[in-house]
């Protein structure tokens, strides 16, 4: 059986680890050793500097990082079940490579999606994070939302909606997937 990881994908600022509290709860009942990864604290110290300073990273700086969420993610579900991954994926080809360095692994991508104004009015409460809100511009150039078709991959929009209400949408759209 393959690897199942659910990465809470988008941009920052729309709830990733927030909503990944909700799926461990949603499916521990199935998977009692479910792990969540924060993609966040796999990145190179080089990015770190980089995204500390202001600077967006570019695709170069990306697929090692990518690289190793697709491995810790995919090593840490064949161990315990179940992981759940927070990683922006930004971009489509972000996600095939993903599937690339672990085809035995289904990737379940779930974008969390906000409109600019919804995630900058986000950022700007959060201090303690080393993405800035001046970076929103540049992911939201990157952001490459899934198209029908991409398989296993959901949007969850945010924009207006309760907590209560995301959280639904997530699990829902998360039911659907895993039965597909």
């Amino acid at each position: 059986m393959a690897n199942k990881v659910i990465v809470l994908a988008g941009t920052a600022g729309t709830g990733k680890s927030t909503v990944a509290d909700i799926l461990i709860k949603n499916h521990s009942a199935r998977y009692p050793d479910v792990r969540f990864i924060e993609g966040d604290t796999l990145h190179p110290p080089s990015n770190v500097e980089k995204m500390s300073a202001g600077i967006p990273l570019v695709d170069e700086d990306r697929w090692g990082w990518l690289e190793k969420v697709a491995n810790v993610s995919s090593e840490t579900a064949k161990e315990h079940g179940l992981c759940i991954a927070a990683c922006s994926s930004l971009k489509k080809k972000y996600r095939d490579f993903m599937r690339e360095k672990r085809p035995d692994t289904i990737f379940y991508f779930v974008f969390l999606y906000g409109t600019k104004q919804e995630v900058l009015g986000r950022l700007e409460r959060r201090s303690q994070h080393f993405m800035k809100a001046t970076m929103m511009e540049s992911q939201f150039k990157d952001l490459e939302l899934p198209l029908e078709g991409e398989p296993h991959c959901c949007i969850v929009h945010i924009d207006g909606k309760s907590f209560e209400q995301v959280e639904e949408d997530t699990k829902e759209k998360v039911s659907k997937m895993f039965a597909e």
